[in-house]
């Protein structure tokens, strides 16, 4: 520091200050919080699994485990821990450390290995071979369709095993079973042959190719036995009230042999050959269209694979029919009225009807006249709506009601509610006539609005959509529902272009009627917008407000363009030297105001407006000067806190603040001098732009300290003396 100038060292005195007052304020752990424990560094002969890792830390801190291979620096394991206790274990999931192998070890704070613990090594046991006994079955007259061979093993570093499993039969050379990957104590072997000696083996490997010894036992098999019994779990035999459609039958054969038996199936009263399903492995299977209300006979039959069979027969009752539900009318609604005119067929549509027996359900469509005699009978629907033609059947001024039936196969019924409707006659309205603009006229691009004629036969009132566009087939949607036959718009059309328009007119009863396509040209004159009028600040005015100024100016109209679609630049400087300070877009309102600050006090400005059109051209106002006030110094800092005399302070951080604000709304700086005397001519002051700077305290001690604010144009307040003590 011997070479820095006096101001240099200043500044480098100043900023320590800031930086020990800043990182006294946060409390982070760092890497001398995190103390490893176990396993030790440098220990060898640790286990593949189980292993627990044990460290110290700070209660709360996000710490991450780290486990790496030292010879090629892969990380094996890594896992995201928060202690609530300031010793902490992490146990890591088995398989990830290999036999006699080194590794590294560390924890640091989340994601940041600036903050890490220490660095320890370990290195793992060698690998112990797995160990296998105690092979079962070994002894004859095991059943032959399925059969489980399981067998114990274990494992000194509790590794997780598979097993390769073969089966021979005696006397052969190539196994008729060959199970690899097995990760279980026991598999099942299935449709061995009958009265056959076999012979199996069983080897286990660990993650690390570890084999165990080989294993082997000897089994026969019996020979065959017919089928034992069958029993129906649903329904049970002699069940009443059972549904007749959709009827889960499930049953259960029992085999000697533990056979896949193959079944057959058969309700009666029918022929010996009618079965539902014939030789299935299954165990279930699902039938419809019994007969409501009626004793069934099951017939069961199960065969083994030598074609040994057993037959069960069992009982049970079906429910009586119960009907559809009830449709519910949808379409005509109750009590709507029905334009002849306008409809020639009516789609009637109700919601489906649902049946508690799972039946299919059609449908009867009725209409009936005013003297309640039938004019339409429809059946069997199998839908929910039906189209109906209604020519020669419906007459006009006449009230009429419909309803529906739902019915199932078995003779069910239930109807819906009754609707009623009314007929009528309304005409059309008239095409649109007598466009404004008249067809083949030349018109400026800005069209204030647009009108035509329609008339309705019926007094209906009439809504109106009107589309605009460039070509007869390139029609767009420009407004919709207007309840006049005008349309007003603010819209700009292109000049020197043909344009197109019709309207559709609607009376809410028939069918929208299409008027003609008309047309009209855009003239190819552009003229430019008007000057902007400048109104504040007045032409040469003083004493202006170099802070918040509000220039203002009356808006441009122009014949083309919308006020919306001009564009003003504001230019403002000094004579020499006006630059374009902003540009406004999209105003509506009749004066437009820009906000500026940060101006120099007792200064000449000069500023001016100019604006453009969408087509680029341009107007300008006239330029204006103003001459802004002189600076006026910030107020004296009050209010301190800690509070003048203060002895509550505590020791540690404290936030000296203070209030201080500036009349010409300038952004204020402070200089924040702090001792143990009231002498500060040897003191560095912090500088701050805000009123209140964090400070460090001792305990027991008096501290002297004041604020002088300052502006951005020399102005300054200087604060009187205060003083704290802290407990």
């Amino acid at each position: 520091m011997e070479n820095l100038s006096k101001g240099s060292k200043n500044i480098y005195w100043v900023f320590l200050v800031v930086l020990v007052v800043l990182t006294s304020c946060v409390s982070r752990p760092n890497n001398q919080d995190i103390v490893l424990l176990e396993p030790k560094n440098a220990s060898v002969g640790i286990p593949l699994n189980g292993q627990t890792f044990i460290f110290k830390g700070v209660v709360g801190t996000e710490y991450e485990l780290i486990i790496k291979k030292d010879s090629t620096g892969e990380t094996v394991f890594q896992k995201s821990v928060v202690p609530d206790t300031e010793t902490f274990s992490v146990k890591i999931d088995n398989g990830k450390l290999a036999p006699k192998t080194q590794y590294r070890w560390y924890v640091r704070i989340k994601g940041n290995d600036s903050k890490a613990s220490d660095l320890w090594r370990f290195t793992t046991k060698e690998n112990s071979v797995p160990v296998l006994s105690n092979p079962s079955p070994n002894q004859p007259d095991q059943p032959f369709g399925i059969l489980a061979l399981a067998w114990d093993s274990s494992d000194a570093d509790n590794d997780k095993l598979t097993f390769k499993i073969k089966v021979y039969e005696k006397g052969k050379d190539t196994p008729v079973y060959e199970l690899t990957e097995v990760d279980t104590n026991t598999c099942v072997v299935k449709n061995l042959k009958q009265t056959t000696e076999y012979t199996w083996t069983v080897v286990a490997q660990d993650p690390w190719g570890g084999t165990s010894n080989e294993i082997s036992a000897t089994f026969s098999t019996k020979a065959n036995e017919p089928p034992s019994n069958i029993r129906l779990v649903s329904p049970a035999d002699l069940t009443s009230k059972v549904k007749f459609n959709n009827l889960l039958l499930k049953w259960e054969g029992v085999d000697p042999d533990r056979e896949d038996l193959k079944y057959s199936l058969k309700i009666g009263p029918t022929s010996e050959d009618n079965y539902l399903v014939k030789a299935t492995t299954e165990t279930s299977f699902v039938v419809s269209d019994l007969k409501p209300g009626t004793l069934c006979t099951l017939e069961i039959v199960a065969e083994d694979s030598s074609g040994e069979k057993i037959k069960k027969v069992f009982n049970f009752t079906t429910k009586d029919n119960s009907s559809p539900t009830k449709p519910v009318l949808l379409d005509p609604t109750d009590n709507i009225r029905m334009n002849l005119v306008k409809v020639s067929t009516y789609t009637f549509k109700w919601s489906p009807s649902s049946d508690p027996d799972e039946d299919s359900v059609s449908y009867k469509l009725v209409i009936l006249n005013d003297s309640n005699s039938t004019t339409v009978s429809v059946k069997p629907i199998n839908d929910t709506s039906y189209t109906v033609n209604l020519k020669n059947i419906i007459e006009a001024n006449k009230k009429y009601a419909w309803y529906v039936e739902a019915y199932d196969k078995h003779g069910g019924a239930s109807a819906s509610q009754k609707f009623y409707f009314e007929t009528y006659f309304n005409n059309p309205p008239s095409k649109p006539t007598d466009p404004t603009p008249a067809v083949g006229t030349t018109q400026p691009n800005r069209i204030s609005s647009f009108s035509w004629l329609a008339t309705d036969k019926d007094g209906d009132s009439l809504k109106y959509d009107i589309y605009i566009g460039d070509s007869p087939s390139n029609l767009r949607l420009e407004a919709q529902d207007l309840p006049v036959n005008y349309y007003s718009t603010t819209r700009l059309f292109d000049f020197s272009k043909t344009y197109y328009w019709k309207v559709v007119v609607k009376d809410g009863v028939n069918d929208p009627v299409d008027g003609d396509i008309w047309w009209f040209k855009i003239t190819n004159e552009d003229r430019p917008p008007t000057a902007p009028e400048l109104v504040s600040p007045t032409k040469e005015a003083k004493e202006v407000a170099f802070n918040n100024l509000q220039l203002k100016w009356k808006a441009s109209t122009d014949n083309e363009d919308s006020q919306n679609k001009l564009t003003y630049y504001v230019y403002q400087g000094k004579a020499d030297n006006m630059t374009l300070a902003a540009t406004i877009t999209g105003q509506t309102s009749s004066e437009i105001v820009y906000g500026i600050s940060n101006l120099s006090p007792i200064t000449t400005y000069y500023w001016r407006i100019e604006v453009k059109d969408t087509f680029g051209n341009y107007a300008y106002s006239t330029t204006w000067s103003f001459t802004t006030k002189a600076n006026t110094a910030p107020s004296i800092p009050s209010n301190p806190n800690p509070a003048n005399n203060s002895g509550s302070v505590q020791p540690g951080i404290v936030t000296l603040a203070w209030e201080a604000s500036d009349p010409d709304g300038d952004m204020l700086s402070y200089d924040v001098y702090v001792n143990t005397t009231s002498d500060f001519s040897n003191i560095s002051p912090v500088i701050t732009n805000k009123p209140n700077c964090p400070f460090t305290v001792a305990s027991g001690t008096t501290y002297f300290w004041k604020v002088v604010a300052k502006d951005p144009h020399g102005g300054e307040a200087k604060g009187p003396t205060w003083k704290f003590t802290v407990q």
